[in-house]
């Protein structure tokens, strides 16, 4: 098998199973907009930021752990790569249990940090109390997807997404329109709709149908150390999108009043299938990376590479392309608000052209995780993820106002890229890794 095609093996389900998660929340975004209107979407954004710390979390846990066991597995230690498993897998349930009773404890204090307005403060608290009461479930189907990828079934980890997804989107009919649940109605259709998720994943492990399996094991710090350190990077970049909607919501609620709000939440809904296949293309990556380097292969290491950012690339001058065709009529599926309309074309257009950039950050980022490259993934992760995305948004924000705020994005991504250009980690990637 080429190194295109086995690329393409673990890439295609990988993207295709983001790229249905990003479908299911588009949907859940016009359920949420036709039934429960603006003000639901605005509260929906206003809560991304916190809600995403979770993800973010058991992102680096099951990205370090999963990295980790991948490479014992190249080097054929099955029994370490087990016990990366289950650390993960017991650290990710642990802090979901601890996140879940915090979140019931300082409600009304996370929804005022988050920015709300007397108008939105309800129906935000509302949204998190019930989706974070299904975390364990959004954590657990995370993790185990993440897992099976690496553990040789993207397939079965592609189907767990689906089923995930359809079963969302038929919940969140009936909640809101059926039953008329509002906003509550989405956050338990989303949780009740990772439930199958969840079980169908685990099935993977339960049957024993790889090399990874569940066990007991006493939790021991080097291997904790070591799953963060490798993990954490992937936790800066997954918060780069959080932590862009947290900086624009702060700006937006001034600038632009509730209708920014609800205009930037369209457009975050967008970016989430955006990013679902930049990030999926990096996730089937990971597996062929990280067995590479335990492999000491150095020549598919840097193939694997190669096609990688290839295919990023293309994707996000298609991308682009079409959301500059049909990007009005995409965003008047959400609402036929004028304002609306106005504020999130402009922010699309203008916020699109960071996806050249960004396409390529996210591939190095996964790059550097997967062979253990953690401070320089940790660098480019921070200086991406919050340095350059917060200062350049609220500096364009200064700046320009209004539609020109978009463009501290754009900033952001292509600097990182710049960093990348400049230096020796674009030219020799590869030197130290092997």
């Amino acid at each position: 098998m080429s190194y295109s095609s086995k690329f393409f093996h673990y890439a295609l389900p990988s993207v295709g199973a983001l790229l249905v998660v990003g479908l299911y929340f588009v949907v859940d975004g016009i359920f949420v907009a036709k039934g429960v209107g603006s003000n639901g979407l605005a509260a929906i954004n206003l809560a991304v930021p916190f809600i995403s710390v979770l993800s973010s979390i058991t992102t680096m846990l099951a990205i370090g752990g999963a990295t980790l066991a991948s490479i014992s597995l190249g080097e054929r230690n099955i029994k370490q790569a087990n016990i990366f498993f289950n650390t993960s897998i017991t650290l990710i349930l642990s802090i979901a249990v601890v996140f879940l009773l915090l979140t019931f404890l300082f409600l009304k204090e996370i929804a005022l940090f988050l920015g709300c307005s007397n108008i939105l403060l309800q129906p935000t608290m509302e949204y998190i109390k019930y989706y974070v009461a299904f975390d364990i479930f959004f954590s657990g189907t995370l993790a185990l997807a993440t897992f099976v990828r690496n553990d040789g079934n993207p397939r079965l980890a592609f189907w767990g997404m689906i089923i995930g997804a359809i079963s969302n989107i038929f919940l969140d009919w009936l909640f809101i329109f059926v039953l008329h649940w509002g906003i509550k109605g989405a956050a338990v259709a989303s949780g009740l709709g990772q439930i199958f998720s969840f079980v169908l994943l685990l099935s993977h492990f339960m049957k024993r149908k790889g090399e990874l399996y569940f066990s007991r094991h006493i939790l021991k710090k080097n291997n904790i150390y070591n799953i963060i350190k490798t993990g954490f990077p992937e936790c800066i970049t997954q918060m780069s999108s959080p932590i862009t909607i947290f900086c624009y919501n702060i700006i937006i609620i001034k600038l632009l009043g509730e209708k920014g709000v609800a205009a930037y939440s369209i457009v975050s809904y967008l970016l989430v299938i955006v990013f679902a296949v930049f990030i999926g293309v990096a996730e089937g990556l990971q597996p062929l990376l990280s067995r590479s380097f335990g492999e000491k292969n150095g020549e598919a290491l840097k193939q694997f590479f190669k096609v990688g950012i290839k295919t990023n690339i293309s994707l996000a001058c298609l991308i682009y392309g079409i959301f500059a065709v049909f990007g009005h009529r995409i965003i008047e599926i959400f609402t036929n608000d004028s304002d609306i309309l106005q504020i999130a074309y402009a922010c699309i257009g203008i916020y699109g052209i960071s996806f050249l950039f960004a396409s390529c950050n996210i591939v190095y980022t996964t790059f550097f995780l997967a062979t253990k490259e953690t401070g320089t993934a940790v660098k480019i992760a921070i200086l991406r993820s919050v340095i350059l995305n917060s200062l350049c948004i609220f500096t364009a924000a200064g700046l320009f106002q209004n539609n020109g705020i978009w463009l501290g994005i754009v900033f952001a991504e292509f600097l990182v890229l710049l960093y990348l250009y400049s230096g020796r980690l674009l030219r020799k990637p590869f030197a130290n890794n092997i």
